[in-house]
């Protein structure tokens, strides 16, 4: 595309160099030759693009606004239109986990900025718990794959090309346990997991935290976690100053951690939910309406309180916690969830629902600034790309009051290069039990099926009367067209595509081994030894090595160690499972112990069946998915 700019120089100047990254993008030679003439919009006016023949007129007050309507522009270059929106959030951003275990090379990140740019999205948040470098701690990140300080100003320079601002998201209180389990963090213990607070020495970590962040970011702005510290001064804490009330500590240490930030040019927010626990000693969501906050232990008012919810299906709900948010703070920040973190495929449906309900009392609350969160929960085993239909939903009710069927599909093709059905296809993984899009309880069979050890069966007992290899096959039917379109997202289909295959021999193997051992029914047992497991042991092999590939497209190096060993682990104990049948088929055994155990149910749903929407079958922990004993033994 011939592409030239008029109007505002200094709009020109704040959007050209990233306008012509997003045309350099494939597939943007063909559009037609284009003028785009910028002006400043007011105000209150919103931004509007209006299109006659080879001339684009674009009104905008920030360049994200900007960015958005330039690439419906580029998507729409043979059309003539006129669009005028605002957006119901003046901050709205996402979160990507760059802590469990996968932190995303520059590259990716570089790839999500431009994708957030195309969305109108005008902020990235980098969860670093101690992925990032601090010079006066070598062992913090070490083997994590941390980022260097260069990267992370190279990132903050490309991301300003697109009026993205870069936030760091970090850790300084809790959900250190990576870092304190090296020697030299002896002195900052309370826990395994949680800071020492009211500690000196805890405070000069600190504040090198905060110092070597300072010199990699242009913002102000950053986000110093203090999340899910449950066992808050009862470690050596404890031991050393005796019991105080949970709720008196997270205000001290906030009150220094809140100066540590003034001192060292930051505006900080945190999450919530310390403050809300621990002045009601319940849980999170569950403070009642008739609740009077005004004993409470509060933060300074200016300090932002992210108000994070993944999981409400009630509108309600949010909205009370919305205005007891409020009620702690002059910044309420709310934070909600795309669900790609539910095991080793994403949850679009819940995400959809939870999103849809929680912006919109978000609209309705007044509340200024939002973010979506990508988790990666328990070893980030679910790929990156996975992220793009609920961060698309997300941003899309940003300028929406509501999902539109098709206008959101051309959205997804605009902004993400692909096809929305094909992605949905991935809602099914885990929609064994609920039905695709209903999976409200966040089910997860496609990891439990795929790791659980066919020889224990500890899940198989849920299994009754549910044909799995019917349902996965025809799942993978449907992958296989997408999985068979180069391009982009080909090998990220293919591996979605062979773990349907793989579902569809393994997910009931454990039954079929024990019905055919109480049976008596050798011939079935040899044919599983034989032919079964051999076949399975092909196509999990090219899943394997399709994960291996996806992760070094997406990530650092560091943390696939332990996906490979999970998967590896499949392997080795289907290998197993042959030579422990082959014994039995051969006589060299008597019996097959662990066949005799009668098959319990993992879960107690009293007389409701898996399909009952309120059943929760969802296990997230690979070490309690694998076997019944301890991974990691106390010594």
């Amino acid at each position: 595309m011939n592409l030239k700019f008029n109007g505002d120089q200094d709009l020109i100047r704040s959007v050209e160099e990233g306008s012509r990254l997003l045309l350099s993008e494939k597939n943007r030679d063909q559009a037609a030759a284009m003028t785009f003439f910028l002006e400043k919009a007011s105000e209150d006016s919103g931004s509007s693009a209006v299109k006659k023949g080879g001339t684009c007129t674009v009104r905008f007050q920030e360049p994200a606004q900007y960015f958005r309507l330039f690439n419906y522009a580029l998507h729409h270059s043979n059309e003539d239109f006129s669009l005028e929106e605002k957006p119901y959030f003046p901050r709205r951003g996402f979160m990507l986990d760059c802590s469990r275990n996968a932190a995303a090379n520059p590259g990716k990140l570089r790839s999500l900025v431009r994708r957030l740019a195309k969305m109108g999205m005008n902020q990235l948040f980098l969860y670093m718990e101690d992925t990032y470098e601090v010079p006066e701690h070598p062992y913090f990140g070490a083997y994590r794959g941390r980022y260097t300080r260069e990267e992370l100003r190279d990132l903050d320079k490309y991301c300003a090309l697109f009026g993205v601002e870069l936030v760091p998201c970090i850790q300084t209180l809790a959900h250190l346990h990576n870092f304190l389990r090296w020697h030299d963090s002896r002195l900052l213990r309370d826990t395994g997991d949680i800071l020492k607070v009211g500690s000196g020495e805890v405070y000069a970590f600190i504040r090198n935290l905060l110092e070597s962040l300072r010199s990699c970011f242009s913002t102000r702005n950053i986000h110093i976690g203090m999340d899910e510290a449950h066992m808050l001064g009862l470690g050596n804490y404890l031991r050393e100053n005796g019991y105080e009330e949970s709720s008196v500590l997270i205000r001290r240490h906030t009150d220094r951690v809140l100066e540590l930030c003034q001192e060292t040019g930051w505006t900080p927010m945190m999450w919530s939910d310390m403050y809300i626990t621990a002045n009601t000693g319940g849980g999170y969501y569950n403070v009642k309406a008739s609740t009077d906050t005004s004993g409470w232990e509060k933060p300074p008012r200016e300090l932002g309180m992210v108000y994070w919810d993944y999981y409400n299906t009630r509108k309600d709900i949010y909205h009370h916690m919305l205005r007891v948010h409020k009620a702690l703070s002059d910044r309420v920040i709310f934070a909600g969830g795309i669900w790609n973190w539910n095991g080793i495929s994403p949850n679009y449906g819940k995400a959809f629902c939870c999103s849809r309900l929680a912006l919109e009392a978000c609209r309705q609350e007044g509340i200024q600034e939002v973010f979506a969160t990508g988790w990666m929960d328990n070893g980030a085993e679910t790929p990156i790309d996975a992220i793009y239909p609920g961060l698309a939903v997300f941003s899309f009710l940003c300028f929406h009051e509501d999902l539109y069927e098709e206008e959101l599909s051309a959205y997804f093709r605009d902004c993400i290069d692909a096809e929305l059905e094909n992605f949905l296809l991935l809602d099914m993984l885990d929609a064994l039990f609920k039905g695709s899009g209903k999976n409200l309880t966040a089910d997860n069979p496609s990891k439990y099926l795929l790791y659980q050890d066919p020889m224990l069966g500890i899940f198989d007992y849920h299994l009754k009367d549910t044909d799995t290899e019917t349902y996965y096959r025809a799942l993978a039917d449907q992958l296989k067209v997408p999985a068979d379109v180069p391009g982009e997202y080909q090998e990220f289909f293919r591996f979605y595509y062979y773990l349907s295959l793989v579902l569809s021999q393994k997910a009931d193997l454990g039954v079929r081994i024990k019905t055919a051992y109480d049976a008596k029914d050798l011939s079935t047992l040899k044919e599983i030894s034989e032919e079964v497991i051999p076949n399975l042991l092909r196509n999990l092999t090219v899943m394997h090595t399709s994960r291996e590939a996806l992760w070094f497209a997406d990530a650092k190096p560091f943390g696939y160690e332990l996906l490979d060993i999970r998967l590896g682990g499949v392997k080795t104990r289907l290998e197993s499972c042959c030579r422990r049948l082959r014994s039995f088929l051969e006589g060299r055994v008597e019996n097959l112990e662990e066949l005799e155990q009668e098959r319990l149910p993992y879960w107690e749903l009293g007389d409701a069946a898996p399909q009952d929407p309120k059943a929760e079958l969802r296990e997230n922990l690979w070490d309690k998915i694998i076997s019944g004993c301890d991974l990691v033994d106390t010594v």
